[in-house]
């Protein structure tokens, strides 16, 4: 499959490889684990984390770490300015935000710098999300409600958060990890 851009930037199934799909895929199941931990426990409040607030924040700093390499091949096969800017703001800020996780989960609760970090990097992840968002709608790289979806896996993860919307987020890297694999293979 060759996707031809309006950039007259060409990208084809070659420049992505199965592990970044199968990478996209663990990210999902991690994401939806997280979702499903978020959605049953309920927030005591209490600043320490607690045993399954670990599974939960690695979880989602997996699932982080592991959409990276998605991110970059969606910009990738856009094909566009817009596509490649936008993923890698969307890898940024969802590296940040590993990081920030794993910090908090390591020390038992957030350190003082995680609100400087968390900020921009939530900045970061939800125009970097957009951007590739806009990107692939306009070149058709994914289907157009995928393609929106997008937008979703950041709004779910961290506004919907505590209602469980990892799983949601966890859906959407499902079927993107599918799309990515799917291109491997054509």
């Amino acid at each position: 499959m060759t996707i031809t851009t309006s950039e007259n930037t060409t990208a084809t199934n070659a420049s992505v490889r199965p592990v970044v799909g199968w990478a996209a895929a663990a990210g999902a199941i991690a994401s939806t684990i997280a979702g499903a931990i978020q959605a049953v426990r309920s927030d005591d409040g209490n600043p320490l984390v607690g045993t399954s607030e670990h599974v939960l924040l690695a979880m989602v700093a997996a699932a982080l770490v592991l959409w990276i390499p998605g991110y970059l091949a969606l910009g990738k096969l856009a094909g566009t300015r817009t596509g490649r800017i936008g993923a890698w703001l969307a890898v940024a800020g969802s590296a940040l935000l590993a990081l920030g996780m794993t910090s908090t989960n390591l020390h038992d609760q957030d350190y003082s710098w995680f609100p400087v970090v968390a900020a921009p990097a939530n900045l970061f992840w939800l125009v970097g999300s957009i951007l590739l968002a806009v990107a692939t709608w306009r070149t058709r790289t994914l289907p157009r409600p995928l393609a929106a979806a997008l937008v979703l896996v950041w709004l779910t993860s961290i506004i919907l958060s505590q209602a469980g919307g990892n799983l949601i987020a966890g859906v959407i890297w499902g079927f993107v990890a599918w799309f990515l694999l799917a291109v491997t293979r054509r």
